[in-house]
């Protein structure tokens, strides 16, 4: 039993630390000259210190202090590598990496099998430890190695003195550190010393986060979030538009004739659309309840519940549109869902059961229970509170809204078809379009968008301003004052008017206004 165990321990330190750390220190450090990373360095250490710990249970036995801080470290590598194929692996396309491929896949995934396979087969290797019943024994005996043990202990510490050397040349010595983009390993003393840097203390100065940049300030939903660190102006004359054209007029103001709640009794009016060739509209609860009215605005026609919980994430519905005869509604994350009308002899019985909590019938799922998400590069860290649908091409828009982290308006082009994303651009003028000295869109707040004659009206709670951006170059042309039409948050596109969908004094309300001619 003692043998078995013995030969099965020090294979798995020629495995763990002797092939993958001497493969990456000899092979790709000297001669093909690359230099690992800080986070490789992190990786490359949490093996060293499993494989010692391996050792030590050769020479001492499998003891719990062994045993444990195998684990320990262990846990230690699976963050650092699953941290580091975060940033440099899921999120990018294939083939893609830092650094050269081995086998197919860069060193930072083979980190992360190497110590996913420690945690499963450490515990199957205790099943062969001789006395595992005294994991906490105290005795200081130690057991000879075997001429194989020996050469694997002495590959071993060959690697790790290599590593170390390594180290000094490409990091230097306290507190000098590693890089996160090092340059090619140089065995010339003065020119290696002249690179070696201290720069990753200074991000003890950031302030603490669990979640660092993969959390940003929840955006302003009306009625709905209103607490943000997003300080709204009002004045249209404060913008980063230097000849605004005068204030649309408004015809008519009337509170919504319903209260437009989701799940659970929960939400308000988030989302307004309205579809001209069924001459109707279309209002969205940002808890996901859906309602369709006729052409007043008074009358419900039909309306439903989706089942929120079970699903992709739409924690707030907060705009929604009219494509191809499917009423499309984006959550605040870019998520997607969509509603349509349909005979109820046509509906499948379970389906509908199965995607709404409620139901006045007549309408189903577009996609039944998937949620297409909308995924950007520019507009990765940001929410969105608009969509709109252009009906003479194949495409829906929408525009993200700024924060600490994307302080950038993005317009983000989604293609119809697969509701993928087609383009995006940040957000900037037209030749044609004056801004201030030293101005530009960004701190425009998007909360609700539609589409006409090619061009996107985007209503901008900051600055109380009506954007027009040109849906094909996707800069915008012009720019008019609102009124006051309290907390707006959806625009809708009739004939030759505007309703804008608000909120004041905590009830919703439908703003009618003459339209601009485009």
């Amino acid at each position: 039993m003692q043998k078995r165990f013995n030969l099965l321990m020090t294979t798995a330190v020629l495995l763990i630390l002797a092939i993958p750390v001497g493969i990456a220190n000899i092979y790709l450090g000297y001669v093909v000259g690359e230099s690992p990373c800080t986070l490789c360095w992190f990786e490359r250490i949490g093996m060293i210190l499993i494989g010692v710990l391996g050792i030590f249970i050769l020479r001492y036995g499998a003891k719990i202090k062994y045993v444990s801080a195998v684990f320990i470290c262990a846990a230690y590598g699976l963050f650092m590598s699953i941290r580091h194929t975060s940033l440099d692996g899921f999120a990018w396309d294939v083939g893609m990496g830092f650094g050269d491929a081995i086998f197919g896949a860069h060193t930072y995934t083979w980190g992360a099998f190497v110590y996913w396979a420690v945690v499963l087969v450490m515990p199957v290797m205790l099943l062969f430890a001789p006395k595992v019943q005294n994991l906490d024994e105290q005795s200081e005996s130690f057991n000879p190695f075997s001429a194989y043990t020996t050469a694997i202990v002495a590959i071993s510490f060959a690697v790790i003195v290599s590593n170390a050397f390594q180290a000094f040349f490409s990091t230097g010595v306290p507190p000098f550190s590693g890089k996160g983009e090092p340059e090619r390993i140089s065995l010339n003393l003065a020119q290696a010393s002249d690179k070696w840097t201290a720069q990753i203390w200074t991000r003890l100065q950031r302030p603490f986060s669990l979640t660092g940049k993969n959390k940003v300030q929840m955006p302003h939903i009306a009625g709905a979030l209103e607490e943000g660190a997003f300080k709204f102006n009002e004045n249209p004359n404060d913008g980063a538009v230097k000849n605004l054209k005068p204030a649309l007029k408004i015809k008519s103001k009337k509170p919504l004739a319903f209260k437009a709640t989701g799940i659970f009794g929960q939400g308000n009016a988030g989302g307004l659309a309205y579809d001209a060739a069924s001459d109707e509209f279309a209002v969205v609860s940002t808890a996901a309840g859906v309602y369709f009215l006729d052409g007043s605005l008074q009358n419900i026609t039909h309306r439903a519940i989706l089942d929120k919980p079970n699903g992709y994430d739409i924690r707030y519905s907060v705009d929604s549109t009219f494509a191809d005869g499917k009423l499309i509604t984006t959550a605040f994350n870019k998520t997607l869902w969509a509603v349509e009308k349909a005979p109820q002899g046509e509906i499948d019985k379970f389906k509908e059961w199965n995607t709404f909590r409620e139901s006045s019938g007549g309408l189903k799922t577009s996609w039944y229970r998937d949620r297409p998400a909308v995924l950007t590069v520019r507009a990765k860290k940001a929410y969105v509170l608009s969509i709109a649908s252009d009906p003479a091409s194949e495409f829906m828009y929408m525009f993200s809204v700024p924060n600490e982290v994307s302080k950038k308006v993005v317009v983000i082009k989604v293609d119809k078809n697969d509701q993928t994303l087609s383009a995006e651009s940040v957000l900037k003028p037209s030749a044609g379009l004056e801004l201030k000295d030293g101005r530009d869109l960004n701190d425009y707040y998007i909360t609700g968008a539609d589409v006409k004659n090619g061009k996107i009206l985007a209503l901008s709670k900051n600055y109380n301003t009506l954007l027009v951006v040109d849906a094909e170059t996707m800069k915008a042309v012009d720019a008019y004052e609102l009124p006051a039409v309290g907390d707006m948050h959806a625009i809708a596109i009739k004939g030759e008017s505007l309703f804008i969908l608000s909120v004041e004094g905590g009830q919703d309300v439908v703003y009618e206004l003459e339209s601009p001619n485009i």
